[in-house]
């Protein structure tokens, strides 16, 4: 196996024969645009434009038959044949190898007076960053790996931009991440150092140029705009018509099988923007009568789903269904790979089992993702997806497997079944870009009323409502219902990687909330909030911004609750300053009086219905096709139990109790807070920090618990370590901990972002903060942070005396290793191990 499991490549030109693969008729067609693009000397503007051929129909291919194309087999010399290096720059892992694996192909129509060829995909998964040499000819590499090491001038990527000279060709696969700030800043500094001579390719199924906020931004990037197709919408009707593409029909179904995180593990996923939890993945595929239930939507409707394809989730899934679907009769196969068996050992014969689905031996074919990379899958009238994703890439991966026409083997349309959990929290699910139509992104997100949404904040608020005792009146149902929904876009990096993802949320908002976030957002066009426009944004470092921001605009809104709030107010910003400050669109829920529960419980108790006739007709309101009901409520026994509250609170109002308003908490005094401030340095007493705009005045024992303002119950902590400390009583001011045995779990703290991995001032906050949190108390004396090399000097922590210096002892390893990854994701070197030193011990542990 050459350098990194083959991820770099050196081709002898002169012995590769080029492929015989003939482009299909449309292929032809962008390759002469291409062709007579590349031909054109655009001395009035850069050279900037995109091909936007929707998925399935060969935009990898096209880009690099273009690139390789040579006067030998051709009537014109690409890019690479005159000695162009290029520079392919996607947002996935997955997007790096799927554009080698076919780029290389391609490479034996390059002119043979070109005697060689080097190709290098670079990420932290394949070659690093440091392995580009100036001979390399072809680098494709995740965007946020060269943005990196653009910024910090890297001593590899330097001399091959220098070695280009006036000839570098980029290539941005999914061009229309392209308007990201990072990104963009990223191809203009490129462009200006190159003094217009660089071209830039954008490859995309999804141009979104009906999006006014972003059309500038790509305007300016590719300036020759799409140069093919004229008309995306068109094409994927030639295309379908013409048997490339298969038509998509989608349809839902429900499960009714109840998932719901840990709350405190959805608070710390939340903000990752990563796919669900495996141990949430893992509940979903172990579910018998859930597995079941897909199983039998199958065999119920198997005439019409054909030959189908299942993307589950885990090797027991594959069995299980693979099982329930023969014991009915289905001749069914599965490819997996099964890790405890070892890597890369696969349950089944892929190659035979794929071989037996083509020829129609087996009806279900039954994988785990193994079919969105790279397979030449087989024709499939259906697509089965098991389970949701948050994953807009990972969704339109699979659908793209069934989207072959019949005249690549694939079929005239293609069912694409989706399944529907019941979720009790609100989570961001990903939507496919699976055509290049102009309307798809309006589609998609304005005509579907996000009614699961309503659905789950509806009875979360309902719940709210009930728990707060008896005596207390239930509000009116309609405001229970969101007067409407603010589309929010924006860019963001996935946590703990280097991918990035499109994030599209709806963001509900109800009676009360209306006006605050119409003042907050309005405050924000004109703002300075660039900061929120880098893709890496860290919610943790303007958590003290985010914090001002609710203070300010959201005194009075009391339906709003801690991270859900602070979390809006983040993704509202972001979407602004991705944005050239234009405020998200807002979209009226236009049948929110039609599902006024109050209203029909008035009208059923007027006209005096009895217990038989009022079932009947709320069975039949129930089951109406223009109402929301039965996506609301999972069932009508759910309905009808709603629909009794709302009865009986018409019915028996109760009388409203006389509580007193309770006392304005007291704001503590300037005085007090720099006084506060003063004794304890002007720094936080737990990590160090000593901006004075980050430092906040914490109760150690919470006002909520009965805690005073006091000196002594005060202390100075940054606006991070306060959040983190939350309500619990913990006292910085001392240096010995309280707790009697170690804690058995080290606490999972945000690391400084990749760009802060040189400042020594960061990690000695980081170690501050995490040992501290372990102890909760101030225990930590000093951290040295020592960066002469990776293997000369570790990192010391030195304790106060009478702190267990053994608890921490069995934590380091990982800790070290967390450290080590991200300083390397930097560019930095990394201690080799970290120390710790007491002040009452002698010992090095």
């Amino acid at each position: 196996m050459s350098e990194q499991q083959g991820f770099y490549r050196e081709y002898d030109l002169k012995q590769v024969q080029p492929s015989n693969k003939v482009p299909a008729a449309h292929q032809i067609e962008a390759l002469a645009k291409l062709k007579e693009w590349f031909k054109q000397e655009h001395t009035n503007d850069s050279a900037g434009s995109i091909l936007a051929l929707p998925t399935g129909s060969g935009k990898t291919f096209t880009a690099s038959r273009f690139l390789c194309s040579s006067l030998s087999h051709d009537t014109y010399d690409g890019p690479l044949s005159k000695g162009y290096k290029v520079l392919w720059l996607a947002h996935t892992h997955h997007l790096l190898e799927q554009a080698l694996y076919s780029f290389v192909p391609e490479v034996g129509h390059i002119s043979k007076q070109k005697q060689q060829l080097n190709v290098r995909v670079v990420s932290p998964g394949h070659c690093p960053v440091h392995s580009i040499k100036s001979s390399d000819d072809v680098v494709i590499v995740t965007l946020q790996t060269v943005r990196a090491a653009y910024k910090r001038h890297d001593t590899q990527l330097e001399p091959f931009l220098n070695a280009a000279g006036n000839k570098l060709f980029i290539v941005f696969d999914e061009a229309h991440h392209a308007p990201a700030s990072s990104y963009c800043k990223l191809l203009l500094d490129l462009r200006k150092r190159f003094l217009n001579k660089m071209w830039l390719l954008g490859l995309t199924a999804t141009p979104t140029y009906t999006d006014e906020s972003k059309r500038g931004w790509l305007k300016e990037l590719f300036p020759q705009e799409v140069i093919y197709p004229k008309n995306e919408a068109d094409l994927v009707g030639k295309l379908t018509a013409e048997g490339i593409l298969a038509k998509p029909e989608f349809e839902q179904h429900r499960t009714n099988f109840d998932v719901e995180f840990d709350e405190q593990e959805y608070k710390k996923w939340v903000n990752t923007y990563k796919d669900l939890p495996e141990d949430i993945i893992k509940k979903l595929a172990e579910s018998e009568d859930r597995n079941q239930f897909i199983a039998e939507t199958y065999v119920k409707d198997k005439q019409r789903y054909g030959k189908t394809i299942i993307f589950a989730d885990r090797w027991f899934q594959c069995e299980a269904l693979c099982t329930f679907l023969r014991n009915r009769g289905v001749k069914a196969g599965a490819i997996f790979a099964r890790v405890n068996n070892g890597p890369g050992s696969v349950i089944a014969d892929q190659k035979q089992v794929l071989e037996q689905f083509r020829s129609g031996d087996l009806e279900v074919l039954i994988n785990i993702q193994m079919l969105t990379e790279g397979t030449d899958v087989p024709n499939a009238e259906t697509v089965f997806l098991t389970r949701q994703t948050t994953s807009s890439i990972l969704l339109t991966q699979m659908i793209g497997r069934g989207l072959r026409g019949p005249k690549f083997g694939g079929t005239d349309k293609v069912n694409i079944v989706s399944f529907i959990d019941n979720w009790k929290q609100m989570i961001v699910w990903g939507k496919s870009d699976f055509s290049g139509e102009k309307d798809v992104e309006k589609i998609e997100y304005v005509k579907q009323t996000p009614i699961e949404l309503i659905s789950i904040e509806l009875v979360r608020r309902w719940a709210a409502q009930a728990g707060r005792g008896e005596g207390i009146p239930l509000e009116p149902f309609i405001t229970l219902l969101p007067l409407g929904w603010y589309l929010l876009q924006f860019q963001t990096l996935v946590s703990e990687s280097e991918e990035d993802d499109e994030i599209r949320q709806l963001l509900l908002v109800f009676d009360n909330e209306k006006e605050s976030y119409g003042k907050f957002i309005q405050s924000l066009t004109t703002a300075n909030i660039q900061d929120f426009a880098e893709i890496d944004v860290s919610f943790e470092e303007e958590y003290s911004q985010l914090e001002a921001w609710k203070q300010e605009f959201f005194k009075n809104s009391e339906e709003f609750l801690g991270e859900n709030l602070l979390r809006n107010i983040f993704h509202i910003v972001r979407h602004i300053a991705q944005n050239h400050g234009e405020p998200p669109k807002w979209f009226d829920f236009e049948q929110r009086q039609d599902h006024d529960l109050d209203a029909m419980a008035q009208e059923f108790i007027d006209g005096n219905l009895g217990p038989q006739a009022l079932n009947q007709q709320l069975k039949a309101e129930y089951e109406k096709k223009d109402r929301y009901w039965n996506v609301i409520y999972n069932n009508y026994i759910r309905f009808k139990e709603q629909y009794d509250d709302c009865a009986n609170r018409i019915l028996n109002p109760p009388e409203p109790p006389i509580i007193p308003p309770p006392p304005p908490p007291s704001e503590l005094s300037d005085e007090t807070k720099q006084q506060v401030k003063k004794r304890d340095s002007y720094r936080c007493l737990c990590c160090g920090e000593n901006n004075s705009r980050l430092l906040q005045i914490d109760h150690i024992k919470p006002r909520y618990y009965g805690g005073d303002d006091s000196l002594d119950n005060l202390q100075t902590l940054c606006g991070t370590c306060n959040r983190i400390k939350g309500t619990r009583e913990i006292d910085f001011r001392k240096h010995q901990t309280f707790l009697k045995e170690s804690p058995s779990n080290f606490p999972d703290l945000e690391l400084p972002k990749p760009a802060q991995t040189g400042d020594p001032k960061q990690w000695e906050q980081f170690i501050h903060r995490s040992a501290n949190f372990f102890y909760q108390c101030a225990a930590v004396k000093s951290v040295e942070i020592k960066n002469r090399g990776m293997h000369i000097d570790p990192w010391e922590i030195c304790i106060h005396a009478d702190n267990h210096p053994r608890w921490l002892k069995p934590h380091l390893e990982e800790l070290t290793k967390k450290i080590r990854r991200r300083k390397q994701e930097g560019g930095f070197d990394a201690p080799y191990r970290i120390i710790m030193t007491g002040l009452n011990f002698e010992e090095i542990i």
